[in-house]
């Protein structure tokens, strides 16, 4: 996806079939530079999970690009984690994706944003993280908001949709329930947020304050 004309941001689905690792660093040999859309220092991958850079989350940028973006071209990407070491594949240019309003809300990404309208449900969340066997179970606790799985990719409908879970903004997937489990994390400091979409992908907004909540945990 093209975001200037010198600059592409690329998403990348991230399977982890192992145990916790890091995503360190990334490069591209036809591109200038390649660096994270938002710096949260290296962006954890939890055990046996799936993760990606993601248009509402932090995603890869590739600057100063050389040759033509034609529609359909490939780029080399290598991605070097702390313990998988580089993995290289290649990206396909595709054309433009409208930038949204999320980021002047505080919002991770490019995404779009839905306003609450007068006499809507305005939902509101808060969070708990607690460790468990299998790593940690976050429980989120809901106002005004229904989980609506069924109607995931249809029309909006006030008050109801699903929400986005990040691990130091990289996205960890969908929430389409209360409840969610994130596997074993690499030792440190790391933050988990949860923000509430529409079931047509934009985040909700009350006022002037997106509807996501956040909690940090250590991870031995």
């Amino acid at each position: 996806m093209e975001t200037d004309p010198n600059q592409l941001a690329v998403f990348v689905k991230i399977d982890n079939a192992g145990q916790p690792d890091t995503l360190l660093s990334a490069s591209s040999p036809e591109a200038q530079t390649a660096t994270l859309s938002e710096r949260y220092g290296p962006l954890a991958v939890p055990a046996d999970s799936t993760a990606s850079l993601a248009a509402d989350g932090v995603f890869l940028q590739l600057n100063d690009l050389s040759g033509s973006l034609d529609d359909g071209r490939t780029v080399p990407i290598s991605l070097t984690f702390a313990h998988a070491g580089t993995l290289t594949t290649r990206a396909r240019i595709i054309a433009p994706q409208t930038k949204g309003d999320a980021s002047n809300y505080g919002l991770f990404g490019i995404g779009d944003i839905c306003q609450v309208g007068d006499g809507e449900p305005a939902p509101n969340i808060s969070l708990e993280a607690t460790k468990i066997e299998a790593g940690w179970k976050v429980l989120v606790t809901s106002e005004d908001f229904e989980f609506t799985p069924n109607l995931v990719d249809g029309p909006h409908v006030p008050g109801t949709g699903h929400g986005h879970i990040y691990l130091n903004g990289l996205k960890l997937g969908r929430l389409y329930s209360a409840e969610t489990t994130v596997g074993h994390l690499p030792p440190g400091q790391h933050e988990i947020r949860v923000t509430l979409s529409t079931n047509d992908h934009r985040a909700y907004v009350v006022g002037d304050a997106p509807v996501t909540a956040s909690i940090r945990i250590h991870s031995d």
